[in-house]
């Protein structure tokens, strides 16, 4: 069993879980000026945005060329976020990366427990991106570890699915469940479409942490069509 965290890259930004120095500045949102990320497309640097919750809270993001370094020590974009109140008031602050990807950041409830959560891509290949998971909580959003692939989904159970393509014909789908607020890598699903092949790969006793036995979980993600 694998506690996911952030591999390999570099944040460089001080106080990570702490209020950020923008946030510690911002006297009001001001999130009305900034366009919503999801509705912007990459054209060589990230434009600062922002996001609304449904609940008419706002999440701003401010994107600073350079400012970070990645696991190559090449510089990336450093990433302060604020979270405010539906009036207006600061809720939290926090900083991260965001690294060599046309993606913007998006809110997705990826554990199914009906808040949503926050995704930074980093890095983009051919088809798979990592990215930063911040899961929301009672507090705020809280860092929770990464992922690679291409997106992440809840699979009922508290189990989440990250789908990542291997080869032309193979997957590897890792699942994972949230303990204290962090991703924990419980097993994995090989797929091969070249000769339907597929296996559940048991992550150092994974599946009894998910509550599954290797026949269950085969009976479930290896099913015959």
């Amino acid at each position: 069993m694998s506690s996911i965290g952030y591999t390999g890259i570099a944040l460089a930004l001080a106080g990570l879980l702490a209020v950020s120095a923008c946030a510690q500045d911002a006297a009001s949102p001001g999130t009305a000026a900034l366009p919503q990320c999801d509705g912007l497309e990459y054209a060589g640097a990230h434009e600062d945005c922002a996001l609304a919750l449904a609940d008419g809270r706002q999440i701003s993001f401010d994107f600073t060329p350079g400012a970070a370094t990645n696991e190559w020590d090449e510089p990336i974009e450093a990433l302060d976020i604020v979270l405010f109140s539906a009036d207006g008031q600061l809720v939290q602050g926090f900083a991260d990366t965001a690294g060599r990807t046309f993606a913007y950041p998006s809110l997705e409830d990826v554990d199914g427990d009906g808040d949503v959560d926050l995704l930074l891509p980093q890095e983009t290949g051919n088809v798979n991106t990592t990215s930063h998971v911040w899961l929301q909580g009672d507090a705020g959003f809280a860092a929770a570890g990464s992922i690679n692939g291409i997106g992440i989904a809840p699979e009922g159970d508290g189990l989440m699915s990250v789908p990542a393509r291997s080869s032309a014909a193979a997957w590897e789908t890792t699942y994972y469940i949230a303990r204290e607020n962090r991703l924990l890598g419980v097993f994995s699903v090989s797929t091969d479409l070249s000769d339907n092949s597929c296996s559940v790969n048991d992550w150092d006793g994974g599946l009894a942490e998910a509550g599954l036995t290797l026949e269950e979980a085969t009976a479930r993600f290896c099913a015959a069509d």
